[in-house]
């Protein structure tokens, strides 16, 4: 054998030598981090899912969740967002509108006595929110409203008599088109029977019922006329 065939043949010897350490490393590197991270995936706390909204019970004795629970509205939606008002009482009736063309108001007018004389509490669902703060504010021409209840609500008061010598007061929701309304003899009675007579719903519960208590009066309706 020649010198150059036995320094081939040593080099080629050498590369045998070598060739399983260079295939292997890789080969056991790979394993490792295989192994390192299935040992993350499996050890690792899962991913927390989101929990299903509960269901409650809405305004009108249905069960959703809050987000699906609906709007009140109708009669049934007057009474929840006024607990003093009792639609069945001798003294309550509802008000008609003599043009039935028109987008008229759900309104009921009750007779409030106090001190000999007789003041009107109107509870009222507007045709619309829009409709009915336009209403008002066309009713209180150059009042300017006054925020109450964190501005859920709103307040008209008469600073001056009305044609037939009473004042009134009305407090509109915001939010929903229900308002309230006092008409009574003179400005005392007219506080007075609006913080006596009408308890107004939180707006925070129109729609699902809770066991919190109803807000005490801060304003009332009595309207027989259209949004308009």
């Amino acid at each position: 054998m020649t010198e150059p065939e036995r320094a081939r043949r040593g080099v080629g010897a050498t590369l045998m030598r070598w060739r399983a350490p260079i295939v292997l490393v890789p080969l056991v590197a790979g394993l490792c981090y295989s192994g390192a991270v299935g040992a993350q995936l499996l050890w690792a706390e899962p991913a927390p899912t989101a929990a299903p909204e509960p269901v409650v019970t809405c305004w009108d004795d249905t069960e959703a969740t809050a987000a699906d629970c609906p709007t009140p509205t109708g009669l049934a939606g007057l009474r929840w967002t006024f607990p003093s008002f009792k639609p069945d009482s001798e003294r309550c009736s509802e008000v008609v509108y003599e043009d039935d063309n028109a987008t008229r108001p759900l309104e009921y007018s009750c007779r409030v006595r106090i001190e000999g004389t007789t003041a009107r509490v109107n509870y009222s669902e507007r045709s619309t929110l829009e409709r009915g703060i336009n209403y008002f504010g066309g009713r209180y021409d150059g009042v300017d409203p006054v925020d109450i209840a964190g501005g859920s609500r709103i307040v008209y008061r008469d600073p001056e008599p009305r044609p037939n010598g009473t004042y009134e007061v009305t407090v509109a929701y915001t939010s929903y088109p229900f308002a309230v309304t006092v008409n009574a003899k003179n400005e005392r009675l007219r506080e007075q029977v609006l913080a006596d007579s009408v308890t107004f719903r939180p707006e925070r519960a129109m729609l699902v019922q809770q066991s919190q208590p109803t807000t005490s009066p801060t304003t009332s309706p009595t309207t027989s006329s259209s949004d308009s």
